[in-house]
């Protein structure tokens, strides 16, 4: 093995299990036992949402029983007609020819492979997940509700709606409070607010979670983000394998990580977020091993000017003004 092949020096590379997915796993283990049609997850862009919703796919341990995946991404079409939400359910699961179907063949045929995908996964339930739903119309939902009344307990249709809540000026606005009953109790009932990695760990956690969220990620490169093998040696100690060696752990950063953060929001004049965006965590994480640790034989631990070019490569300050200029 080499450092080149190994998976961090990838295009796509490899994503971790958080807390917070660990929350989202949880949250929806319990609606779907207390038998609600929908789950709506909302969450700042770039949180980690669709890679949240992508772990409950490929993750089987939440499961309260067997259950079939399909998604879509909604899109934002000029009119918000029957045709229009059906097709882009179709292309969304890979349904052909779907261009030129009309609303009933299109409904009929996802219908079919809703049905399909219950019986691949031998399930009595199929999970629709629905990508970018901050993008739905009361319109959208109306049809979708007429999608669900062709289900009942024997096959349950549930919908997880992933929406990003930073997606406009003032907030979305997820017509919570224009929705007919019919549609509100459907749609609207379960929200749930996706964070990204908390620096301080919820009151209500405080018996059971060790550690904050961002303390537990780096944890995961230090301990549980192993290649080729379980065997394997982790990320860090690939990456840092002498000061790994000499009891250095990406764990042991974390208040120096947050220190620099403080600093670098005085001075761009943010406010200090209460969570980390996957979208840039990830991306520092990547520079710390790949950039700096590796390329030191005599890597020891990151000075402060590691960390101040770690959070210059993902961009930290960027995201952050986008996120807190759209929520003011």
């Amino acid at each position: 093995m080499t450092l080149e092949s190994h998976p961090l020096n990838q295009p796509k590379r490899p994503m971790i299990i958080t807390r917070p997915q660990e929350r989202v796993a949880q949250q929806v283990g319990m609606v779907l036992l207390y038998g609600r049609p929908s789950f709506r997850l909302k969450g700042s862009g770039r949180a980690g949402k669709t890679t949240s919703a992508t772990t409950l796919r490929r993750t089987f341990k939440w499961r309260p029983y067997n259950i079939g995946f399909l998604r879509m991404i909604a899109g934002n079409p000029n009119q918000h007609t029957e045709s229009n939400i059906m097709r882009e359910m179709a292309l969304g699961i890979g349904l052909k020819g779907a261009r030129n179907a009309n609303p009933q063949e299109l409904l009929a045929r996802i219908i079919r492979a809703i049905e399909e995908e219950a019986g691949r996964a031998e399930a009595d339930l199929v999970i629709f997940i629905v990508d970018s739903s901050e993008k739905l119309t009361l319109e959208d939902y109306e049809h979708i509700a007429k999608l669900h009344d062709h289900f009942d307990n024997d096959l349950r249709l549930f919908f997880l709606f992933v929406c990003q809540d930073d997606h406009k000026f003032g907030g979305a606005d997820e017509l919570a409070s224009l929705a007919p009953p019919h549609i509100y109790g459907r749609y609207f009932v379960d929200p749930y607010v996706f964070t990204g990695l908390l620096w301080e760990v919820p009151e209500d956690e405080r018996k059971e979670q060790s550690s904050c969220d961002v303390a537990l990620a780096l944890r995961e490169y230090d301990e549980g983000l192993r290649w080729p093998t379980q065997d394997s040696p982790s990320a860090t100690e690939t990456f840092a394998p002498v000061a790994f060696a000499n009891g250095w752990r990406l764990e042991h950063e974390r208040d120096a990580i947050f220190n620099e953060i403080q600093l670098l929001c005085a001075r761009e004049e943010l406010a200090i977020p209460r969570d980390w965006l996957m979208a840039t965590f990830e991306v520092f994480i990547y520079h710390i091993l790949v950039h700096v640790a590796a390329r030191r034989p005599d890597f020891s631990g990151l000075s402060r000017e590691d960390i101040r070019q770690g959070l210059q490569a993902c961009a930290f300050a960027a995201y952050e003004h986008a996120r807190q200029r759209v929520r003011k």
